[in-house]
């Protein structure tokens, strides 16, 4: 059915990136719909009439940050995995020297939501699923290819590196020395190395 009304006076996809960033930097609970309006200029009533609620587009925007950890996942599978890997848990440590604090989003709305909202603990599910699945695929295709070691349970691997993953988000707030953790990322891939 078609929508009546006014036309949408902004870009939604500016708008959910845009509140993505909010909430990612602040926190759930630390956004109020004020901060939102000031940091995306939109008034908070069409923010309303848009979304319904500070819940509803905290959910959207958690939904485009866990469809870019699928994408991430997706893409473990081409090419020399054990790189791409590496390269991906190297990117953690980037990230929290570019942007302290602010961790995974997936990870800290699991510690700041979880267990009472179900919404946002569907999606956090999905997304550590989809980066868990992803990393599997990836750790058998190279498997299969003679990169990595043929005893190797895939599975178990995949959920380990992704416990690393988060790990590596939290450890990363605090570690002044970024070479001990390159050295803790190296130590979680070397076992899985055919030789």
């Amino acid at each position: 059915m078609p929508r009546t009304g006014r036309p949408r006076s902004f870009d939604e996809d500016r708008v959910i990136t845009g509140a993505l960033d909010v909430f990612w930097r602040r926190g759930y609970a630390a956004t109020s719909m004020r901060d939102l309006k000031d940091e995306l200029g939109i008034l908070p009533g069409s923010l309303y009439a848009a979304y319904g609620d500070k819940h509803a587009l905290f959910l959207r925007a958690l939904e485009l940050y866990a469809s870019g950890a699928r994408s991430q996942a997706a893409a473990l599978a081409e090419g020399p995995v054990l790189a791409h890997l590496r390269e991906l848990l190297l990117s953690v440590l980037e990230a929290a020297r570019e942007n302290p604090g602010r961790g995974c989003l997936l990870g800290n709305t699991a510690t700041e939501l979880l267990p009472a909202d179900e919404a946002a603990e569907k999606l956090v599910h999905s997304g550590f699923e989809a980066l868990e699945t992803g990393i599997a695929q990836g750790l058998e295709a190279a498997q299969r290819s003679g990169e990595v070691r043929a005893d190797v349970d895939c599975a178990t691997q995949a959920r380990l590196l992704l416990v690393v993953m988060q790990g590596l988000h939290v450890v990363a707030r605090a570690e002044a020395d970024p070479h001990r953790l390159t050295d803790a990322i190296d130590a979680a891939l070397a076992p899985l190395t055919a030789k």
